[in-house]
């Protein structure tokens, strides 16, 4: 979309651009020295309000808002921040210092490795007293120490332990932070305990509305006939543990498990049940933590194995001041972690760590300090935006993550890589990087490697948090009213019950015109003002939120944010989107997945700076006009029906589609194949028929058209399963998902054995009555590294012919009978990790 600035600007604006690059070549250098002189600190916040001014102008000037006057107003201020600059004896570290501080380097293998060092006694102490302790009654634990020991780490691999195991009905893991009154941790767990199936967001309501006592005994009842593995992260008050302790004290329970951690000892003294007292590791185990995250390969990156005499000294001596807590430990080896140590560097890290310049009451509090300043400007940026995300979900969709930084105008290309690179492959290259200095921690990989969630500990989620009011203006509401709202945030986060009236009042004028993003975390937040005054007051937003909201509709008056470029309606209860959306002509992310069945009018052409559309299934009553959408790189779930195949095939950026078929529609893959396959970026496609609709061989002819395509995914009944050559030439990842129906019962890998390039497949194929055994062929399966097998609980035995799976490095069992683990060839028992029996 072109935007024509107000009349007389755009010299002004080119001249205020110019000066803001130049005095950024400042910064890197005042960022090192403000701790050792108070006013750098407050010339670089001087620096940070102008920056930020400027940046509200032109996006106003862009609006045709008349600000001329005040372009030159700030160009006058910049010339006072320049003079100060001189007298503090700020340098010019050039343009080297602001673009190209870092270089990228690929995520370290070990950060995958989910190996634990220093608590190996700890996890077999917990696993007999947790997992494999057969008692039927309730068994309550406590994980008790000082913070950054690993309370929370050793909690997760017990979690993962008992997720893996099965036999639970339900696993849930809640964290509690200081905030958190008895009636929010109650409810939060009740909530958590939910039966899938059951309406969250219904339920949340209902909740809310309930006192104390009536949410106790409600949780109470639901316990009674469950087995449960329920974590409590972080219990910080006596009254927290005391809203749940006597809904615990269940009479005949089937085995349930109850886990606690806890800085606070005083409260284990009253938990009936095993408290585990952590320790810091000894100096050996210190040493061996602080090599594995300081160095990149096993060998530490000397031929010999050994470092250099110098480098140990002053590790040891960096180790010293860790006091032996994890947490420190493996942020100071992020800092240190680098291809070719520098005896350099780790000497300023034990300087900077020697003293309290940094302002820091703790050695922790020193580390975490040091970890944030040692970042590049752009990591910075990218680290400041974690604060925004639900401090009370542990866990971060990566995906997520990389887009909230695009919308922002964080990810900027990386020198000497691959031009062609999107943004969001360069976004994970800054997500790898944080990961490597393990400020984030990897969650969830996909079983092809690929990054699909990742962790935040609360202390560094806490530094996120407090730069970013500091820096960005960030600020975050709670319903407590313990807020201190800033004069003018621009970034705004409002937590459950949060007083909206301090972004939502109809009598609001223009006093949030400077906020570019707004996240909504839980119940009672919703957009409920449809006067076209009142959201034009939030027209520079780029960010708006409300992923897991009971939201049931969007105002039309949403078409007057067309500054936005992220809109998060995931897992609300939308059923259509209003037509002014239309409007959103900035609009990069549209995410309305785990919604079902949203209505989108023909307006989606109109959004030509679209490049996701993340959706459970949606749909249109008439054809989409796509030609329009050149940026659109992941489409779908969209009903098959509403593509113009004409069309489809303008989609040049299209690298994932989604379709949704159903039998009334009459879908022919012959169609519909031939335009995806002058797709040159198309790489994924999934296919999912609606149910009781089956999977009909017309359907799926053609598919070998498609031979850029090297994922593809499969769902519904099958009638007649496709021959090998009729899948896509280049296949190398597939999943399957395929319910039969009584007269079919064909073993699948018959076919799928043969395709020459698969290197991943995942089998999902319930209810096949008459598939009792998977019989491999000779040679079968030349490439596949990773076989995925769930719900094949009729699958008694695996048969390997000669030569078969050459390449199999990993098999997974998830849902697959008892007696399948003990009639696997073993090649493959060697390699097998089970999800779930």
């Amino acid at each position: 979309m072109r935007i024509y600035y107000a009349q007389g600007a755009e010299e002004q604006v080119k001249l205020l651009k110019d000066e803001l690059q130049c005095m950024q070549r400042f910064v890197r250098d005042a960022s090192e020295k403000q701790d050792r002189k108070e006013k750098i600190g407050e010339w670089l916040s001087g620096v940070a309000d102008v920056t930020h001014n400027a940046d509200d102008i032109i996006d106003a000037l862009f609006l045709k808002v008349e600000a001329v006057e005040q372009v030159e107003l700030l160009r006058s201020k910049l010339r006072d921040v320049g003079i100060t600059r001189e007298r503090y004896g700020i340098q010019d570290l050039g343009y080297e210092g602001i673009m190209h501080s870092w270089r990228p380097r690929q995520l370290s293998p070990r950060q995958k490795d989910k190996q634990l060092v220093g608590i190996e006694d700890d996890v077999e102490i917990l696993l007999g007293k947790v997992i494999l302790d057969n008692s039927k009654g309730l068994s309550t634990t406590s994980i008790v120490g000082p913070v950054g020991i690993g309370k929370s780490t050793l909690a997760r691999r017990m979690y993962d332990h008992a997720a893996a195991a099965g036999g639970f009905d339900r696993c849930v893991w809640v964290v509690v932070s200081g905030e958190y009154t008895p009636k929010d941790v109650v409810k939060e767990l009740t909530l958590q305990l939910l039966d899938p199936t059951e309406d969250k967001v219904r339920e949340e309501k209902s909740l809310e509305e309930l006192p104390l006592l009536s949410i106790q005994e409600k949780l109470r009842r639901s316990l009674q006939d469950a087995r449960f593995f329920v974590v409590i992260d972080d219990v910080g008050q006596d009254a927290q543990w005391e809203s749940i302790a006597s809904i615990f004290a269940i009479d005949e329970d089937k085995g349930s498990r109850l886990l606690l951690t806890s800085r606070n000892e005083d409260i284990a003294k009253h938990v009936i049940g095993y408290v585990h007292k952590m320790k810091t590791l000894d100096l050996n185990k210190s040493w061996e933590l602080f090599t594995k995250k300081a160095f990149i390969d096993n060998n530490n990156n000397n031929i010999d194995g050994k470092l250099s005499e110098d480098l140990e000294i002053t590790g040891r001596e960096i180790l010293k001041k860790c006091d032996c807590l994890p947490l420190a430990i493996v942020l100071v080896g992020g800092v240190l972690w680098e291809k070719n140590p520098s005896k350099r560097k780790w000497e300023k890290v034990l300087n900077d760590v020697n003293n309290t310049h940094l302002g820091s009451s703790t050695i922790l509090s020193t580390i975490l300090e040091l970890s944030y300043r040692d970042l590049s400007p752009q990591l910075k940026s990218c680290f400041l935006c974690i604060g925004f995300f639900n401090e009370h979900v542990p866990i971060i969709r990566a995906e997520k993550l990389v887009q909230v930084w695009i919308a922002q105008g964080l990810v900027v290309p990386l020198e000497g890589r691959d031009q062609e690179e999107t943004k969001e492959e360069i976004g994970m290259c800054y997500l790898d990087e944080l990961i490597n200095r393990n400020m984030v921690d990897i969650k969830d990989l996909s079983k092809d490697g690929r990054i699909k969630s990742c962790c935040i500990h609360h202390l560094i989620r806490e530094l996120s948090a407090t730069k970013a009011k500091k820096e960005i203006s960030f600020e975050i509401i709670r319903k407590d009213g313990k807020s201190q709202p800033l004069d003018k945030p621009r970034h705004l986060a409002i937590y459950r019950g949060g007083d909206q009236r301090f972004v939502y009042s109809s009598n609001c004028q223009h006093e949030h015109i400077n906020a570019h993003s707004l996240f909504f975390h839980g119940i009672g937040n919703s957009v409920n003002n449809n006067n076209p005054s009142y959201l034009k007051t939030f027209e520079l937003l780029k960010i708006l939120d409300f992923e897991d909201l009971p939201l049931k509709n969007l105002p039309e008056a949403i078409g007057l944010l067309t500054w936005l470029k992220y809109l998060g309606l995931r897992n609300t209860s939308i059923k259509s989107l209003p037509h002014s959306i239309g409007k959103l002509k900035n609009l990069e992310v549209l995410d309305i997945a785990k919604v079902y069945k949203v209505v989108v009018g023909d307006v989606i052409r109109e959004m030509e700076s679209l490049r996701h559309i993340h959706a459970g299934y949606f749909y249109s009553v008439d054809r989409l006009k796509t030609d329009t959408l050149k940026n659109l790189q992941t489409l779908g779930y969209i009903y098959a029906g509403n593509l113009i195949p004409e069309q489809v095939k303008k989609m040049r950026a299209l690298r994932k589609l989604s379709l949704f078929i159903t039998r009334d529609l009459g879908f022919k893959g012959i169609e519909l194949f031939p335009s995806l396959a002058m797709l040159e970026n198309l790489v994924c496609l999934e296919l999912k028929w609606g149910p009781p609709d089956s999977i009909r061989h017309s359907e799926l002819k053609m598919l070998d058209s498609l031979h850029r395509v090297t994922r593809l995914k499969l769902k519904g009944i099958v009638s007649e399963f496709p021959s090998a050559s009729e899948f896509p030439p280049n296949l190398s990842h597939l999943t399957v998902l395929l319910r039969s129906t009584s007269a079919y019962n064909t073993d699948p890998t018959w076919e799928l054995e043969k395709l020459p390039k698969l290197v991943y497949l995942k089998l999902d194929c319930d209810q096949y009555p008459g598939l009792t055994y998977m019989r491999i062929s000779e040679n079968g399966f030349p490439m596949l590294e990773v076989l995925v097998l769930r719900k094949m609980s009729k699958v008694g035995s695996v048969r390997l012919g000669k030569g078969a799976m050459p390449m199999i490095k990993r098999l997974y069992l998830y849902r697959c009978g008892e007696h399948l683990l003990t009639n696997l060839p073993e090649k493959l028992r060697s390699v097998t990790t089970i999800l779930s029996l």
